[in-house]
């Protein structure tokens, strides 16, 4: 059990969510670690301080700019703990669990889809991987992944994921 976990299961999460500073205009620490999974699962969702890091540098170079140029816009994933992101089936190897990757989605809004902010990401934000999530068969992505790590580290991947056969599969975009 890591110092964290410790300290949530004595002062309770929320409480240790008051440690950390928010990141800024748009976003508070607390609606970057929010889940409802976690919530009704008891689950501690909470970073370590190096994870916090790289949450403040996805802040930073994905987050502001994009909502610089749009508007706040609905982020449903941000950091999931290994349990949280055990619990909704994650990738084993999540971003999400480093906090290194956001999941906006757009549906809903009239001003703009999951596609623009991909599109726009693409074109103008570095990033080391974005996946349009999901599309329909018109080609409307469910939701939009960006993950950040560096700008020495970014791989600039951008990839499709689709369900076949019950599993997902990844496609490189070109």
């Amino acid at each position: 059990m890591s110092d964290l976990d410790m300290a949530a299961d004595f002062l309770g999460e929320g409480r240790v969510a008051d440690l950390f500073p928010d990141f800024g205009a748009y976003l508070t620490f607390r609606e970057a670690i929010k889940s409802a999974t976690a919530i009704r699962k008891g689950i501690t969702n909470v970073p370590t301080s190096e994870h916090y890091g790289n949450m403040v540098r996805t802040y930073h170079n994905v987050i502001v700019p994009l909502f610089d140029r749009f508007g706040k816009l609905p982020i449903t994933s941000f950091y999931r703990s290994p349990a949280l992101n055990k619990a909704i089936g994650g990738s084993k190897t999540s971003a999400h669990m480093l906090g290194q990757a956001v999941d906006i989605d757009c549906d809903g809004l009239k001003t703009i889809s999951n596609n623009t902010v991909f599109a726009y990401v693409r074109a103008d934000l570095d990033f080391d991987q974005l996946i349009l999530e999901n599309p329909d068969s018109r080609g409307n992505a469910a939701w939009v992944h960006i993950g950040y790590r560096s700008k020495e580290a970014n791989r600039r991947q951008v990839l499709k994921m689709i369900w076949r056969n019950g599993k997902q599969i990844y496609e490189v975009m070109q």
